[in-house]
């Protein structure tokens, strides 16, 4: 099995099959909420072309193109995924919306983009999932020209973490085995980094940090990063 291969194996693992599509569209309003927009309207919309071009990296079903469009039609909305299952759902939403979709491994992302060239970049809920994101830094650090909102799972204590189900499905004999795996699994894949480790990752592969928030008890963080 090839490096590639092996990426969308560990995926298909980690999210449980093409269902995971429907699960990010029926969680999308959550992750992209008022919250969201305020910050893009104030942090990446104040300082972009009159045209400008956005990219979502890792962008699942592709909800995020249809939602910029939607608030920015002169903007070039473009995604980019590797799960077919995703792809599917997320050409859909591009052929409606006059989006571009690109089919890539993140850990060998190349954009067919100039340098300096993207406005907004939107890396949501993935560097927690590769095998090492510095790859995907590197490529987005060549295109952007405004900047980049980074939102991802951080490290939290194991109590805090598994209060996410109720306390009995983690920690009793009568709960399936199953279910307590997944638990405890998920804790190790999303409690990979700590704050300070992906602060320091972005500022090491050159990014100046703009704003630094953390959500929900510190279990998730929120950089705004331009060059």
């Amino acid at each position: 099995m090839n490096f590639h291969d092996e990426v969308k194996k560990r995926l298909e693992t980690h999210h449980g099959g093409a269902t995971f599509a429907d699960t990010m569209a029926k969680g999308f309003a959550s992750r992209f909420n008022d919250d969201f927009w305020a910050l893009w309207q104030r942090d990446v919309v104040a300082h972009q072309a009159a045209t400008p071009t956005y990219v979502d990296l890792g962008c699942g079903p592709g909800l995020l193109l249809r939602a910029w469009k939607e608030r920015y039609p002169a903007a070039r909305v473009l995604g980019v995924d590797v799960q077919p299952y995703m792809l599917e759902a997320a050409r859909t939403v591009a052929t409606d919306v006059g989006g571009e979709i690109v089919e890539c491994d993140l850990h060998a992302l190349a954009l067919p983009l100039p340098d300096n060239s993207v406005d907004g970049i939107v890396l949501s809920m993935v560097i927690h999932e590769m095998h090492e994101p510095v790859g995907l830094l590197r490529e987005a650090h060549r295109v952007l020209r405004g900047r980049m909102v980074i939102s991802d799972w951080v490290r939290s204590p194991l109590q805090t973490y598994l209060q996410r189900w109720p306390l009995e499905e983690s920690l009793q004999l009568s709960s399936p085995a199953e279910k307590r795996a997944h638990h405890f699994d998920h804790f190790m894949e999303h409690c990979k980094y700590t704050a300070a480790d992906v602060t320091w990752l972005v500022q090491e592969l050159g990014f100046v940090i703009e704003s630094a928030t953390e959500r929900q008890n510190g279990q998730f963080l929120t950089l705004v990063v331009r060059k």
